[in-house]
Parts: C-alpha cells; sequence; structure tokens
C-alpha cells in the first residue's frame, strides 16, 4: 500500500490521520460526490473493526477529509451473543452505543486504498 495523501479530522476532540494511496486519490478524483467511509467499533463476543464505504451519504453527522472523503466513527454493541443468530443474520443483531466512556474513543489512524475495482480499508485505536 504506497500512502500518497493524508487528512487529519477531528473525531470526539481527538485527532484522526486520515490515510489513502494513489490508487483511492484517483478513483476518489472521479467522485461527484464524497466517498463516505465508516470505522465501526463491533463490541460482540469479540471486539471487531470493520471500515465501510458508503455511495450516499448516511443520515449521521460525518466529517469531511477533503471535498470528495468523509469519515464518521461508529461504535456497537451486540444484543446478543449467539452462534445461531449470527450464522443466521451474518452477524449478532446490534445496537449503537452512546455513552461518556465511548464519546472518550475514536481512532487515531485510518488507511483507505482501492484495489482491483473495491474499496479497502483498516483503522488503529
Amino acid at each position: 500500500m504506497s500512502l500518497r495523501m493524508n487528512g487529519i479530522v477531528l473525531i470526539n476532540d481527538k485527532t484522526v490521520v486520515v490515510e489513502w494511496t494513489k490508487s483511492a486519490a484517483r478513483e476518489l478524483a472521479k467522485r461527484t460526490q464524497p466517498l463516505v467511509v465508516e470505522m465501526e467499533l463491533y463490541f460482540s463476543c469479540l471486539v471487531k473493526k470493520f471500515v465501510h464505504f458508503h455511495e450516499a451519504v448516511p443520515d449521521r453527522k460525518t466529517i469531511a477529509v477533503s471535498d470528495k472523503l468523509a469519515v464518521f466513527f461508529r461504535p456497537v454493541t451486540s444484543t446478543a451473543c449467539s452462534f445461531e443468530v449470527a450464522n443466521r443474520l451474518g452477524r449478532q443483531p446490534e445496537i449503537e452505543l452512546d455513552n461518556p466512556n465511548v464519546r472518550k474513543m475514536a481512532p487515531r489512524l485510518v488507511k483507505i486504498d482501492f484495489v482491483r475495482g473495491n474499496w479497502q480499508g483498516n483503522f488503529w485505536i
């Protein structure tokens, strides 16, 4: 992953570095609306991190990194921890977390790439 561009945003009053590759920069330049990158921290049977890419702006506050890129952080927890439910739904049912402790959390680094026609990403807490 050859990183070319970066931006800095604040999430929950913490500095978050957003980096993207040359191939991601080329794809972003083609866009007429921002790509929205969701960083999901998922507390369930295990803690997992997911990066979701949204073509349309979701009904929530996002933070502009540039005119072609926006981000948001979404901590969630599962409402159950059942392998039967996970197998049936693809994951556990979830609810968003919103409390003073969660509002102190934020990623510190997000990396975005565009490989073989697909957006890819990872983030670190």
